[in-house]
């Protein structure tokens, strides 16, 4: 691997914030014993005594969703809140799944026997021991998955049992082929969010190799499997130890155009926040830094699946998706998508921001520091295009847009009122 950006092993160049809630893993089974009474009963009022069994697993994930996004979390209150949220979108999704399932079957209730089955005790020992076997992505045992298949028998011979003498033998072989189909998922599913687990906990590994930039500077990055990085000044990319055919995973914070190296086995994922974009012979950009509070996926060349969750949408060539932690993904409008990746064609795109949120853009594309001494001038809004080869039309664009003007106090850079703005004040 080459690149001329500046770069230190391990994670010391972009230390976590400080009194983050998830500094490590201490840290999460503090929160988890804090926080996992409250959240197992609010799945389960949200889940009813039908699917009261499927508590452990909608808590379990929440916690495991919140670890991959530790790095957003500031307080207590918000980690709180990220994870009531998960455990409520979770439960839906599960009731929703579960209802599906049991119209395919022939079902129009669950069957009241069900439920006495399904409200098993919740053990939080069990549970943690759950969530850290995803964050270490260990593959499933033989005997997990002997166990799964049992259960999967067991809930099916009670399927088949409650069937009625006149059903026809046609309906109870469908029945028998969808219970057989949805085993035979299980265990993929399995193994597939073991693989997942595996992926994060590499990006995410100590023994990573970390590339960062610095402010108004771009970096090239080539990895070993032939694919490049153009990494935005102010970002970091984490490339997992065993980067290889088995292995093609980067994570990212700040924003970066990844050009995939065709025809190599595996696909090819970019870890940014709480989305994992996946990849086989394509160009996109992700912009995903800390103040901007989402993730944002542009897609140049080909195509992408971006995951988030259990939710998966696909993104195609001249079109963008945003996500929002907590929130479905959706796609991204012009505007968003341009804010996000104009840079590649030498261009700073800022549409309707408050000022506030561009200062910090001046200090990345132009490693200008510019102070604004009334805080409420922070909420005037900017709108503009401005060549990142000149800070000057920068400064113009933004005052135009506030009405402010840019000028110094002392040595210092700002912007503030016009003079005579200021007199009729």
């Amino acid at each position: 691997m080459s690149t001329p950006v500046s770069h230190r092993e391990g994670d010391a160049a972009i230390p976590l914030p400080l009194r983050t809630p998830l500094a490590d893993e201490n840290a999460l089974h503090d929160a988890f014993l804090a926080e996992y009474p409250t959240l197992a009963a609010e799945a389960k009022a949200e889940l009813g005594a039908e699917a009261a069994a499927l508590t452990p697993k909608v808590v379990e994930g929440a916690f495991v969703r919140a670890w991959d996004a530790r790095a957003r979390f500031r307080t207590p209150a918000e980690l709180h809140q990220f994870l009531v949220e998960d455990v409520h979108h979770a439960a839906a999704r599960a009731l929703s799944r579960r209802a599906a399932a049991h119209r395919f079957a022939g079902h129009d209730t669950p069957q009241s026997k069900h439920a006495a089955h399904a409200a098993a005790e919740v053990d939080m020992e069990q549970s943690w021991a759950h969530v850290v076997h995803a964050l270490h992505g260990e593959p499933h045992s033989p005997q997990a998955l002997a166990q799964a298949a049992a259960l999967s028998r067991h809930e099916a011979a009670e399927h088949i049992a409650v069937i009625e003498k006149g059903v026809p033998v046609w309906k109870v072989v469908a029945i028998i082929v969808v219970v057989v189909g949805v085993l035979a998922g299980a265990v993929a599913l399995m193994n597939y969010i073991g693989a997942d687990a595996k992926t994060a906990a590499a990006v995410n590994a100590g023994d990573a190799r970390v590339v960062t930039s610095l402010p108004a500077q771009v970096g090239v990055v080539t990895l070993d499997d032939g694919s490049t990085v153009r990494l935005a000044p102010e970002s970091k990319l984490s490339i997992p130890k065993g980067f290889g055919p088995d292995l093609r995973a980067v994570k990212l914070e700040g924003a970066a155009t990844f050009a995939v190296a065709a025809g190599k086995p595996g696909k090819f994922q970019v870890h940014a926040r709480d989305a994992i974009v996946v990849a086989k012979g394509t160009k996109f950009t992700v912009r995903s830094y800390e103040g901007d509070g989402n993730t944002t996926i542009v897609v140049s060349e080909g195509s992408v699946d971006v995951r988030h969750g259990e939710d998966a949408r696909p993104v195609t060539a001249g079109s963008g998706l945003l996500v929002v932690p907590g929130q479905s993904p959706r796609a991204a409008t012009k505007d968003e998508a341009d804010a996000a990746a104009a840079w590649n064609d030498g261009t700073l795109a800022v549409v309707d921001r408050p000022l506030r949120e561009v200062l910090p853009q001046l200090r990345r594309w132009y490693g200008l520091t510019v102070n604004v001494p009334q805080t409420a001038l922070l909420e005037r809004t900017a709108t503009f295009r401005a060549s990142l080869d000149s800070s000057r039309q920068a400064i113009h664009g933004i005052e135009q847009s506030t009405g402010l003007e840019f000028g110094y106090i002392g040595p210092n850079m700002v912007f503030r009122e016009r003079a005579a703005a200021a007199k009729k004040k």
